[in-house]
C-alpha cells in the first residue's frame, strides 16, 4: 500500500502565485521521507537490507568487501518503491543516502539507516517540544557599597509594594526597587561602646557585640516584622516598611547559634496562630508559636527595657526579652522543641502545612536531609547523599524535592522515596549552593559556586539555560565568596499591573554585589523577526553536492540548511565549548568541513550529518582566520602569524571490522613551512586556486600579500610589503568594523582574497587576484608583465569595507557585501583582461548591474550558486544573525530558520527564464515600452512574494539618483527587504506633464492597488469574524453595526 494515502497534512492550505507555483509548502510534499515512513514500512524496508546481497556488477568495491544486508545506492533507492513515489522522491532518496554513506565505501547497512532514523526522531521530538528560554533579558549587576566589602548573607523581597532585601554579613541592609534602584540604607547591628564608658550592664546590654555575624533572615508578612539571627544567639524583630524600620524586640541569650529561619503566617478567616521555625549549629530545630502575632508577638506588660538606649524614629525602647524567661510570655508565644534532627548545624528549614512536616537539611552523609513530622507522630524519611546536602527546595503542587551537593549534582526525588532519585541533572562544574523551583512554569534554575545559574524543565528533565553571570568581584581569577542564601526567586502574584511591570526574576549575592535576571521576554527586542542563530553570524560555507549551507555563530554553534526550502537539516549548539568559530572551510569532496576558533583550536565535521571527526590541538592561542584542504591534510592560518600545516589527517590505514574505510588520526601540527613565517603581523585571510593550480595567497594586518605554492611551500611572490609601521588595533573584532582608519603612507589592513578560477584556467596574465582592503577592490595578475593591474571603489559608502567577495562559474559576475549591508554586483567579464602590450592600469569602474540592501549590519559571507543550471542565486549571511537566500536581481527568496518554507525549484523556472527570454526579445526589437510594461509585470509578481516584513530606515543621504552610476550599468536597482521592487535605469515610456517623479510614484501606487485587489478578491465575507480584537482593515468594512438591546 502507498504510505502516501495515510499521511495526514500538517497544514492543508496552500498558497500560490499566478501562475499556480507554490510559494509556502504546506501540504503532503512538504514532509521529508523521514517523517512519511510508518512502522509498516520499515518491517518492509528490513526485509529488503536482511534479504539483499550486494553483486559484484553494482558496485565498484572489490569482492571480498561485499557484505550481506547492505545496500547500494541503486538498491536504497528501489527499495523504497512500494512506499513512495520514487519520481517525486528520487533526489530526497540521493541525499539521504549520501547522508548514511558517511564512511564513503557505496554501501549502507540497517543498522546505519535506524541509527540515523533514530538521531532523526530525537531531534525532531527535541524541535517540537516548546521550549522557552526563562530568562531573555541581560542581567543587571549592582554594586552593594554599603556591604562594606563584606558578602550579603541573605536577599529576600517584601510584596506590596515589591522591594528586595540584601542584608551583609556585617548587619548592613539595603532596600532595593524592582530594578535594583537602592532606596534606603539601614543598620541592624548597634555600635555599643567598648566598655571604656562604665560597667557591664545588666544582661549584658551594653556588652560590644564585636565579630557579630547575621546568619539568615526572614518575613514576616501578616505582621510586617523582618526577623533577624546572629551569631550572638539573638533573634531580633524589626518592624518594616517602605517608610519605616524600628526595632520591636530582641530575644537574646539562646542556648546555640541560630542558623536558619522559616516562617508559617497566621491565616485570615482560620488559624490567627503562627510558627517561627529556626534551627541552630548543633542540629536542634526550635519552633515558637505566636498566639496572636497582629496584636503582639510578646507580652507587653513583661517589658523590660534599655533605658540607655531608644529608637531614634520612636519614643518607646526596644523590649528585650532572655530565652530563659520566655515562659512569663506564654499568653503570646509557646515554644517547641523537635530535639537534635542532624549531628551538624541546620543549613535550611522548610514548613510543610499540609501534613504539619518538616524538611530540614545538612552537611552530614548519614541524615543529609529529612522529612519528619513536628509531633513525631510518623516515621522520617531520611535522605543520605555521599557529600551531604548543601540546598533543597520542595514543590507540594509537582510533587518533587531537589537537592544539590558538593558533588556538582542536582538531584529530583519523589519525597516519599528515599533510595532512589528519579532523576540527576548534571552539568554543574562546581558544587550546587541553591536551587528555586518555578512551579508556575514547572522549572528550577540551580546556582552553582562559580556564579553559574541553569534552568531546567522539571517535565522532561533537560537544560533550557545556562548563564555565568560575570560578576566584578569573580573577574581576574579571583575566587567568589557567597552566603549560606544566594538567591532568591520572586514572582508577581499581584493583580495590580501598574504597580511594577517586573513578572519575576531571580535574585543574586555574590560578594558586596547584586545580580537581577529577569523573568520573560525582552519587550524591547521584536520578536517577530526571524533569526537563523541566536548570535551573530561569523562565518559560512556552501555545500553544492548536498545543497546545503553551513553556518557557525559567535555563540559556537553551528547550522546546517537546505536551501531548496530552507529546512534546517542539522543544528549543533556547543560546537567549539563556548569559543567563537571564526572560520570554516570544506573539502573538495564536500564530505568534511573544518572550523576555527578563537581560540586556536580546529574541528573536522562530517558535513552530511555534523558528526565531529578530529579535533586538532592548537598550537597557540590566537584566533584561526583561514583554512584549506590539500591532498590528506589542511594549512591554517591566523593571528599566530604562522602558516600550520596539519599533514596527513586521512590516513589510508583499513580496519579489520570496517574494510576499505579511512581512519582519522590525530596528526601533530607541522610548523617547518619551507618558505619560512615571513608575514611580520596578523594574517587575516587565506585563498587558494585549488584545483586549477597549487598556489595559495596569504594577506596579513599590515597589508603584505604573499603567494605560495603549496607543494614546495616556497615563496613564489610577494605583491605587496607589509607596512613598516606597527598598526594599532582597536579592542574591537576589527574583521567585523565599519570605520577603517586608513595609512597616510601605506596600505590599509587586507579583508578579503578572492582568486577568479575560471579566469585563471583561460590566461593566468590577467587580474585573476581580487584582494578587499578598506572598500577598494584591487586586481592583481600572477604572471603578467604587470603585477598591479586595477582598482576601483567596491564598498556602498566611503568608509565602509568589504568582508565578502564571490563570483559565478564563469567569472561574468562578482558578487560583494560590505559593512553596511548591502550587496552590489558587477559585471567584470572584460575588466582587468587587457592583452594589449604595454598593459596599462585600470582605474575605471566595472559595469555596477543589481544592488540592494540585503541585512541590517555588516555582511561576512556571501556565495553565489545556480542550482542545477536553473537560475542564479546569492546566499549571504551577516551579524544581524540571519542568512538568507536571494536570486541575483536581489528578490530574496527567504531566511534560513523562518517558519514558512519555501520550493526554489518551483519559484525558478516560472519568474526566471521566462521572463529573461521577452526581455531579450524586446530589447531586440528597441521597443522601450513593451520592455516597462514586462518589467512592471516582473514587478507585480515580486510584490505577491511572501517577505518577512522587516523595516529598515534609509537615510536621504543614502538615495543616491539614477545618474550618479556608470553608463554602462545594465540594470540599476535597489530593493528594500519589505519592498522588493526593481527600479530599471532603461528609459521610461513618455510621462505626462506631472513629471518623471510623480509619475513614477503614481505608478507605483497602482501597482499596490493592483496587489491588493489580486489578494482579497476572493474572500467571502461572511466568513469574517463579526466582532473580537482581531481583524482585518477590510474585515471591519463588512463588518455590520452590532445593536445593543436592554
Amino acid at each position: 500500500m502507498n504510505a502516501n494515502l495515510n499521511v495526514k497534512t500538517e497544514d492543508e492550505t496552500t498558497a500560490s502565485d499566478n501562475n499556480g507555483v507554490l510559494l509556502q509548502i504546506d501540504s503532503n510534499d512538504s514532509i521529508t521521507i523521514e517523517k512519511k515512513l510508518r512502522v509498516e514500512d520499515f518491517r518492509l524496508l528490513r526485509e529488503r537490507f536482511n534479504r539483499e546481497t550486494v553483486d559484484d556488477t553494482d558496485i565498484t568495491t572489490k569482492t571480498d568487501d561485499k557484505k550481506s544486508g547492505s545496500l547500494n545506492k541503486e538498491e536504497f533507492i528501489g527499495s523504497f518503491e512500494s512506499i513512495l513515489d520514487l519520481i517525486q522522491y528520487k533526489n530526497q532518496l540521493e541525499k539521504l543516502f549520501d547522508k548514511l554513506n558517511s564512511k564513503e565505501t557505496g554501501l549502507i547497512n540497517w543498522n546505519d539507516f535506524c541509527t540515523y532514523m533514530l538521531q532523526f526522531y530525537q531531534e525532531e521530538d527535541y524541535a517540537n517540544t516548546l521550549r522557552i528560554s526563562p530568562f531573555n533579558n541581560e542581567p543587571k549587576i549592582r554594586h552593594v557599597p554599603h556591604n562594606k566589602q563584606e558578602l550579603t548573607a541573605k536577599i529576600l523581597h517584601l510584596d506590596n509594594p515589591v522591594r528586595f532585601i540584601n542584608i551583609s554579613k556585617e548587619g548592613y541592609l539595603g532596600l532595593w526597587t524592582p530594578y535594583l534602584n537602592l532606596e534606603r540604607i539601614y543598620t541592624v547591628i548597634d555600635e555599643l561602646d567598648d566598655g571604656t564608658n562604665g560597667t557591664t550592664g545588666v544582661m549584658g546590654q551594653n556588652r560590644r557585640r564585636a565579630g557579630t555575624w547575621i546568619t539568615d533572615a526572614i518575613y514576616m508578612p501578616d505582621v510586617h516584622k523582618l526577623v533577624l539571627t546572629s551569631t550572638s544567639r539573638d533573634l531580633r524583630f524589626f518592624t518594616i516598611t517602605s517608610e519605616t524600620f524600628l526595632e520591636d524586640f530582641v530575644l537574646f541569650g539562646i542556648k546555640n547559634v541560630p542558623t536558619c529561619l522559616e516562617y508559617y503566617p497566621s491565616q485570615p478567616g482560620g488559624n490567627s496562630e503562627s510558627s517561627l521555625i529556626f534551627g541552630d549549629d548543633c542540629g536542634y530545630i526550635h519552633i515558637l508559636y505566636f498566639k496572636n502575632p497582629l496584636n503582639s508577638l510578646f507580652d507587653p506588660v513583661k517589658r523590660k527595657t534599655d533605658t540607655t538606649k531608644y529608637d531614634k524614629l520612636s519614643a518607646n525602647p526596644t523590649q528585650r526579652i532572655f530565652w530563659d524567661e520566655l515562659k512569663e510570655h506564654e499568653k503570646f508565644v509557646k515554644y517547641h522543641s523537635m530535639g537534635a534532627i542532624h549531628r551538624e548545624y541546620v543549613r535550611k528549614i522548610l514548613y510543610l502545612p499540609h501534613n504539619n512536616s518538616i524538611i530540614a537539611s545538612s552537611g552530614d552523609n548519614r541524615n543529609s536531609l529529612i522529612i519528619t513530622n513536628i509531633n513525631k507522630l510518623k516515621k522520617p524519611y531520611i535522605f543520605r547523599l555521599y557529600k551531604g546536602c548543601e540546598c533543597f527546595d520542595y514543590s507540594k503542587e509537582l510533587n518533587l524535592l531537589i537537592t544539590g551537593g558538593a558533588d556538582y549534582l542536582a538531584r529530583i526525588w519523589n519525597p516519599y522515596v528515599t533510595q532512589k532519585n528519579i532523576a540527576i541533572l548534571e552539568g554543574h562544574h562546581a558544587a550546587v549552593i541553591d536551587i528555586k523551583i518555578n512551579e508556575r512554569l514547572a522549572q528550577c534554575y540551580t546556582f552553582s559556586y562559580d556564579a553559574m545559574v541553569k534552568a531546567w524543565d522539571l517535565k522532561e528533565f533537560f537544560c533550557l539555560q545556562t548563564i555565568s553571570v560575570r560578576f566584578p568581584s569573580t573577574l581576574g581569577g579571583k575566587k567568589p565568596s557567597f552566603g549560606l542564601f544566594p538567591m532568591d526567586l520572586y514572582l508577581n502574584k499581584s493583580t495590580n499591573t501598574t504597580e511594577t511591570t517586573l513578572p519575576g526574576g531571580l535574585v543574586l549575592a555574590c560578594n558586596d554585589y547584586l545580580c537581577l535576571m529577569k523573568l520573560g521576554q525582552d519587550l524591547s527586542r521584536d520578536g517577530s523577526l526571524t533569526e537563523t542563530h541566536v548570535a551573530s553570524v561569523s562565518c559560512a560555507v556552501y555545500n553544492p553536492k548536498l545543497k546545503q549551507l553551513i553556518t557557525c555563530a559567535d555563540n559556537s554553534s553551528i547550522g546546517a540548511w537546505d536551501i531548496e526550502s530552507g529546512r534546517k537539516a542539522y543544528f549543533i549548539l556547543d560546537a567549539h565549548d563556548g569559543e567563537e568559530i571564526t572560520c570554516i572551510a570544506i573539502d573538495r569532496s564536500y564530505r568534511k568541513v573544518a572550523t576555527g576558533a578563537r581560540n586556536g583550536v580546529i574541528k573536522l565535521w562530517n558535513s552530511a550529518n555534523g558528526q565531529n571527526l578530529l579535533v586538532l590541538p592548537s598550537v597557540q592561542d590566537a584566533e584561526i582566520t583561514g583554512i584549506i584542504f590539500f591532498d590528506k591534510g589542511i594549512i591554517t592560518v591566523g593571528w599566530s602569524r604562522k602558516i600550520v600545516k596539519y599533514p596527513d589527517i586521512i590516513s589510508e590505514d583499513i580496519n579489520d571490522d570496517q574494510m576499505n574505510t579511512v581512519e582519522l588520526v590525530v596528526p601533530k601540527a607541522d610548523l617547518t613551512w619551507r618558505g619560512s613565517q615571513i608575514h611580520r603581523d596578523d594574517i587575516l585571510c587565506l585563498d587558494h586556486l585549488l584545483p586549477v593550480s597549487n598556489i595559495m595567497c596569504t594577506a596579513s594586518y599590515d597589508g603584505e600579500i604573499n603567494v605560495w605554492s603549496i607543494d614546495t611551500e616556497k615563496l613564489i611572490m610577494c605583491l605587496r610589503k607589509g607596512s613598516a609601521t606597527e598598526l594599532r588595533r582597536s579592542p574591537s573584532n576589527y574583521r567585523r568594523s565599519s570605520s577603517r582608519r586608513s595609512m597616510a603612507n601605506g596600505p590599509v589592513p587586507t579583508d578579503k582574497l578572492l582568486f577568479l578560477r575560471s579566469r585563471a584556467k583561460e590566461n593566468m596574465k590577467f587580474g585573476v587576484l581580487i584582494s578587499s582592503e578598506g572598500g577598494n577592490l584591487y586586481w592583481w595578475s600572477l604572471y603578467g608583465e604587470r603585477r598591479h593591474m586595477g582598482v576601483f571603489h567596491g564598498s556602498s559608502k566611503s568608509g565602509e569595507s568589504i568582508l565578502a567577495m564571490c563570483t559565478d562559474a564563469s567569472n561574468r559576475y562578482l558578487i560583494c557585501g560590505d559593512t553596511h549591508g548591502e550587496i552590489r554586483v558587477w559585471n567584470i567579464e572584460n575588466y582587468c583582461c587587457s592583452t594589449v602590450s604595454p598593459v596599462l592600469f585600470d582605474s575605471t569602474t566595472p559595469p555596477l548591474v543589481h544592488f540592494w540592501q540585503a541585512h541590517l549590519s555588516p555582511i561576512i559571507f556571501c556565495e553565489w550558486t545556480d542550482y542545477k543550471g536553473q537560475g542564479d542565486f546569492i546566499l549571504t549571511g551577516s551579524t544581524d544573525h540571519t542568512a538568507r537566500l536571494w536570486t541575483i536581481s536581489g528578490e530574496e527568496i527567504g531566511i534560513f530558520g523562518q517558519r514558512q518554507l519555501w520550493d526554489i525549484e518551483l519559484i525558478v523556472p516560472s519568474r526566471m527564464t521566462i521572463d529573461d527570454e521577452q526581455i531579450r526579445e524586446k530589447s531586440a526589437n528597441n521597443n522601450v515600452k513593451d520592455l516597462y510594461e514586462i518589467k512592471l509585470t516582473i514587478a507585480d509578481k515580486i510584490n505577491n512574494l511572501p517577505v518577512p516584513e522587516i523595516a529598515i530606515n534609509i537615510e536621504d543621504d543614502d538615495r543616491r539618483p539614477l545618474s550618479s552610476f556608470s553608463q554602462h550599468s545594465e540594470i540599476t536597482n535597489r530593493s528594500k527587504v519589505t519592498e522588493p521592487i526593481l527600479h530599471w535605469t532603461t528609459p521610461s515610456p513618455p510621462v505626462s506633464g506631472l513629471g518623471l517623479l510623480i509619475e513614477r510614484g503614481l505608478n507605483q501606487q497602482k501597482l499596490k492597488r493592483q496587489e491588493r485587489r489580486h489578494r482579497f478578491s476572493e474572500i467571502d465575507s461572511r466568513h469574517l469574524a463579526k466582532g473580537g480584537v482581531c481583524y482585518a482593515p477590510f474585515a471591519l468594512l463588512s463588518t455590520q453595526v452590532l445593536e445593543f438591546i436592554c
